[in-house]
């Protein structure tokens, strides 16, 4: 189960029947927030200056409370967030750009990411949560590039890397960003990043995992478009977590199962299925949904599942989740 406090101040209130739903539900591993490099809800030593308003507010670690708490009688894995908002405002020229020339507000270019200084803050988040905190895998989230990562520096770094003389392109002269050749380089350039990530969390005797999205039209491409090549991916990480937001993208909750065939040859042990609440139009999918997900990919041959956020769980969906692992 992912956790998501809508409030970290008020949340302190609230954890004691959260632990009990979690228990009851036979959830088993709980993933915590630990924030983005500029703004973490833990105390960072390197970094006081980069701790959240409620950490410097409430002298709280929050990851370091939640991490022992939940410790007690499940695996815990702290999530790192790659956004950098405030980074991109101070240097709008690392910003990525989209396939018409948007620059991001929050993906810096591929290449700082990969290479530059602010892949290095975030790898040295990585190493104060692995060397610091009480946990058993760290996971990046928002690791990906599909309509953003085509700046200069990008383009630079992909010419040299396929010996094209340009980005492939349409009839229309805009970017191909179907194109499986930027497909292919952006995974690699991500699978050198986590390289370096997966580095650090094994000197601590921790797992690395990485977020991976669905092609929604075509879930065979293998996370091919958006640069997270599942294979590719999983030589540089300990496993990925799979983006199944069905609700979100108009699909049935047995589409899980189908997903589930397709990436179940990556091998169980290396594949988390996480599923969304999240439905069209700020809507929640249904609790008898959740449970008919949950049993179609394990008909698809999955065993594990990430659900996210907490924050949607009523106690319906709570219900339904401890009758699923019930059975």
């Amino acid at each position: 189960m992912r956790l998501d406090y809508g409030n970290y101040v008020a949340s302190r209130a609230g954890l004691a029947d959260l632990e009990a739903n979690l228990r009851a539900a036979h959830v088993n591993l709980v993933a915590l927030g630990a924030g983005r490099p500029e703004w973490v809800y833990f105390k960072w030593a390197e970094h006081p200056e980069n701790w959240s308003g409620e950490v410097k507010d409430q002298g709280i670690d929050y990851l370091m409370e939640d991490a022992r708490r939940f410790g007690q009688w499940a695996q815990v894995d702290a999530v790192v967030d790659v956004y950098a908002p405030v980074y991109i405002q101070a240097h709008p020229d690392l910003a990525a750009l989209s396939w018409l020339g948007k620059p991001s507000q929050y993906l810096v270019n591929t290449t700082e990411l990969v290479d530059g200084a602010y892949g290095r803050l975030l790898l040295g988040m990585i190493e104060a949560v692995a060397r610091d905190y009480p946990v058993d895998s760290i996971s990046i989230t928002e690791l990906m590039y599909y309509t953003e990562g085509y700046s200069d520096a990008d383009k630079s770094a992909f010419l040299a890397a396929t010996g094209r003389a340009d980005w492939p392109r349409l009839a229309n002269g805009l970017i191909n960003i179907d194109h499986p050749a930027i497909g292919q380089w952006r995974s690699q350039e991500i699978g050198r990043f986590l390289d370096k990530a997966r580095a650090i969390t094994s000197k601590y005797g921790k797992k690395l995992y990485v977020d991976a999205s669905v092609t929604w039209n075509a879930p065979s491409d293998l996370g091919q478009s958006t640069g997270t090549r599942y294979d590719v991916l999983l030589a540089h990480a300990d496993k990925i977590i799979l983006w199944d937001y069905f609700g979100l993208n108009g699909k049935s909750p047995d589409f899980s199962a189908g997903l589930a065939r397709i990436v179940a040859p990556l091998g169980q042990d290396r594949v988390i299925l996480s599923l969304g609440l999240w439905a069209a139009n700020q809507r929640t999918i249904t609790p008898a949904q959740l449970e008919l997900a949950l049993a179609s990919a394990r008909e698809g041959g999955l065993n594990d599942f990430w659900i996210t956020p907490s924050l949607l769980m009523s106690d319906a969906h709570w219900q339904a989740l401890a009758a699923a692992y019930a059975k």
